[in-house]
């Protein structure tokens, strides 16, 4: 299949997988469990859906870096997800496409890779970014600090993933993809469901929430199959596609998908000072997604 075509399908996986989080974060308490469950059950459907593409005897890097490939994605995912709980999708995908700092950092650091003035603008607006996104409202000072640490976890751990994708499909063992991929689901799963047990004796007192469990069900099915796709199609293309264009189209089209999405589905108005916020974001993505 035409690799532009995967790129495709690989946004819209991507989109598919945010707007199912955020339908489970509307119908839920919000309390922690919730999370680690959702999380939970995703990842174990991506590994799933994965085994059914099929996998080969991994090597031993395939199987430790995937070990931390499957960490780092829990961490994002839970981080991704709470923001989502308490943030607006729109600005929340905004940072998150910040992870093309990440990568462009780590070009400069280990491949050997140049940073243009351009870059070095649009990391400076970037920050600037940061700035309006704070909330002034003293009463959600709180709320607000903790969305806004969420979304700085949520792309630091996404330009890690970047990373690991681009380490592993630049190794010798780079048609290890599913295994790779199997075994950094099953861990995110296994540690996930962990901790919603954790978390869930300390919320069995709780009110419990009389939305549709069978709509929950199906976001966490949904989003997990949109897991496996994006992630699949994603850990290839970074192998077959260059950078300068790999990376501009992900976040800077999944960046653009994400907004509709939010403005569109779930009516989301953010403030003035938001707006310009996340404008400033998506320039900023751009100018981080030009070629060195």
């Amino acid at each position: 299949m035409n690799h532009y075509i995967l790129l495709c399908l690989s946004l819209l996986a991507c989109l598919a997988g945010g707007v199912f989080r955020k339908i489970y974060t509307l119908h839920t308490s919000g309390n922690m469990a919730s999370i680690f469950l959702f999380n939970a059950v995703s990842s174990i459907v991506s590994a799933g859906v994965l085994l059914l593409w099929g996998v080969s005897v991994p090597s031993a890097f395939t199987i430790w870096l995937g070990i931390l490939f499957g960490v780092v994605t829990a961490l994002q995912s839970l981080a991704f997800l709470w923001a989502l709980q308490i943030g607006p999708m729109s600005y929340t995908s905004v940072i998150g496409s910040f992870s093309t700092l990440v990568t462009a950092v780590s070009g400069v650091l280990f491949f050997d890779e140049g940073i243009t003035v351009l870059q070095t603008v649009g990391i400076a607006i970037m920050l600037c970014s940061f700035v309006f996104a704070a909330e002034k409202d003293k009463d959600k000072k709180k709320s607000s600090f903790l969305w806004l640490l969420l979304c700085t976890v949520n792309f630091l751990s996404i330009g890690c993933i970047g990373i690991m994708q681009k380490v592993h499909q630049s190794s010798p063992y780079r048609a290890e993809l599913n295994s790779f991929l199997v075994i950094a689901f099953v861990v995110a799963g296994l540690l996930s469901l962990f901790l919603a047990l954790l978390f869930f004796k300390s919320t069995a007192g709780e009110k419990k929430n009389k939305s549709s469990l069978v709509l929950l069900l199906l976001c966490m099915l949904a989003a997990g199959v949109g897991a496996a796709f994006n992630n699949k199609f994603n850990l290839y293309l970074s192998g077959v596609i260059d950078s300068a264009v790999f990376f501009p189209v992900v976040n800077g089209g999944g960046l653009i998908l994400s907004t509709l999405a939010a403005v569109v589905f779930f009516k989301e108005r953010l403030a003035k000072k938001q707006w310009i916020g996340m404008v400033l974001g998506i320039v900023a993505v751009l100018m981080l997604c030009t070629p060195t």
